[in-house]
């Protein structure tokens, strides 16, 4: 984790000085006087050797000061931390319904014996695999929202202010955003609860006469998970990517949407902040799942089969 951090804080900084005119005349105007703007390189150190700079902007941003937006003139991490809650909100929901969608699909297909039931579930999860997620964002608000009018078509009400309202308007989000990574969850599952119900152990514990439901959950179940709890780590980080374009699409006031209209000012700060913000909630996740592999791997362990 330190050496990806170190750089990508590198890469951050790098991007924010490629052009240091640019944030000048975002912050200051295309007339601002000649002391203004050596009073701003003053104040941000652009004429110190860049080291210097980076040492001083890494100092701050690991306290979590990331300075003053150039648009607004309010600290970033205000901003940043207002459009990571809704962020967090979208991707753990949507990760949450992903597992459990993807889990219950990939063991029905796995433990069926019927060939339909198995291929049915194959190919469904082909299939979501196969939907981009702006185009099911659109065909989830024109049928929920615009026919049936059940959902809000966008919009973000916090939990704090009206619960009902606040599961309405993440629902279709959630369901997007989770369609996807639920299907390749599903056919992961699928293909490892088959694989494990084949294993000598299995066949001969059920041979001993021990309980179908016991096998299936101390056996087959447990040993499934190992790849998949890492292909959930990488569909997180995916979904991280994925929450800022399902923001876009259902107007909600994320840290991707944030990001994305400071780019398009030149506010430099908050983007690097979003940029940081997303690394470290990437590799937290991805350590996460390390850990939970670890634990869900008995084969070192010292149980009985």
């Amino acid at each position: 984790m330190p050496p990806t951090l170190f750089a990508m804080s590198v890469l951050v900084f790098a991007i924010g000085r490629a052009s240091l005119s640019s944030p000048k005349l975002v912050a200051l105007g295309f007339f601002a006087p000649e002391r203004a703007k050596a009073e701003f390189n003053e104040r941000f150190h652009l004429d110190d050797p860049l080291v210097t700079q980076y040492g001083l902007w890494l100092k701050d941003a690991v306290r979590g000061d990331f300075g003053i937006s150039f648009i607004t003139r309010t600290p970033v991490v205000d901003a940043i931390t207002d459009g990571a809650r809704v962020t967090a909100v979208l991707a753990l929901g949507a990760l949450a319904l992903a597992v459990a969608l993807g889990f219950i699909v990939g063991t029905i297909g796995g433990l069926t014996r019927s060939g339909f039931v198995s291929n049915l579930v194959s190919i469904g999860t082909v299939m979501t695999l196969s939907l981009p997620q702006f185009w099911l964002g659109l065909v989830l608000i024109l049928f929920f929202s615009l026919n049936l009018e059940w959902l809000p078509a966008g919009g973000y009400v916090p939990f704090t202010e009206n619960p009902k309202a606040f599961f309405e308007s993440m629902l279709l989000p959630w369901i997007t955003l989770a369609i996807g990574p639920a299907g390749l969850i599903a056919r992961v599952i699928q293909v490892r609860v088959a694989q494990e119900s084949n294993r000598p152990h299995v066949l001969t514990a059920a041979s001993l006469g021990v309980p179908r439901r016991r096998i299936v959950e101390r056996y087959i179940l447990r040993n499934s998970l190992i790849e998949p709890t890492s292909v959930i780590g990488i569909q997180t980080g995916y979904m991280l990517g994925g929450a800022f374009l399902v923001e876009q699409v259902f107007g909600l006031p994320g840290i991707g949407v944030a990001a994305l209209n400071a780019a398009k000012q030149g506010d430099y700060p908050v983007v690097q902040a979003a940029a940081l913000y997303t690394t470290v909630a990437f590799l937290l996740i991805s350590l996460a799942i390390d850990v939970l592999q670890a634990m869900l791997d008995v084969r070192d362990s010292d149980e009985a089969p």
